[in-house]
């Protein structure tokens, strides 16, 4: 059942602590990670940015909950809270990553998807529906095309990159993806995908190492 917690003997996979254990605080990164986002304006740059979200966007990842839906806002947009108190929140600059990614006028063409093997695939639409990044309010699932292009099941994570390109008819090789998880990192990429590996979340740091990966092409 979705309400009950979901059992897995593998630990997080955030620095590769024992589960239950906390990631590193978020740093106060917001004026760095949108200076960052900027940077794409005028460059060779991605024409779709795909993000997992288990312990990439935001942590804890849904099995390690005991309480899930509904979800309400916390004291900090940024943060939601479980029916049973448990609080999930966001991780490294990723608020201020899809804010600007929405936001920037220059970047209107460069769309934001979701690849996700979530374990609740509810809980984590409903996180997605109430976590607000935009300035307007605009939630991330606003963001994500209102839900048109955010992928969560269990698949191969190139099952998602499929289903998206057929959807944008955007080409692999122009699509940027983050990931926590090596595994799908190596599985995306032999798309042609170019992906970043976000071990603590994405970070104005990751955002950086993938913009360089359009950067070194335009050189």
């Amino acid at each position: 059942s979705p309400q009950a917690r979901q059992s897995c003997p593998r630990t997080c996979r955030v620095c590769a602590m024992p589960r239950g254990s906390a990631p590193p605080p978020r740093a106060p990164g917001g004026v760095q990670a949108r200076q960052l986002v900027e940077r794409a304006v005028g460059v060779s740059r991605p024409r779709l940015v795909v993000f997992d979200l288990d312990a990439c966007c935001w942590y804890p990842e849904m099995y390690m909950m005991s309480t899930g839906s509904p979800f309400t806002v916390g004291s900090n947009p940024n943060e939601l809270v479980s029916r049973g108190g448990e609080r999930v929140r966001l991780l490294g600059e990723v608020a201020e990553i899809w804010g600007a990614l929405h936001e920037l006028p220059e970047l209107e063409d460069t769309l934001v998807g979701v690849a996700s093997r979530c374990d609740v695939p509810e809980w984590g639409r409903e996180c997605l529906q109430k976590l607000i990044v935009g300035a307007k309010g605009e939630s991330m699932w606003d963001i994500a095309g209102g839900g048109e292009l955010v992928e969560i099941y269990k698949s191969n994570k190139q099952v998602h990159f499929q289903a998206l390109q057929k959807k944008t008819g955007i080409s692999f090789e122009d699509m940027l993806f983050f990931d926590d998880d090596m595994t799908n990192i190596r599985s995306v990429g032999k798309l042609g995908v170019k992906c970043v590996h976000s071990p603590h979340g994405v970070t104005a740091e990751c955002w950086e190492k993938g913009l360089g990966m359009f950067e070194a092409l335009a050189a």
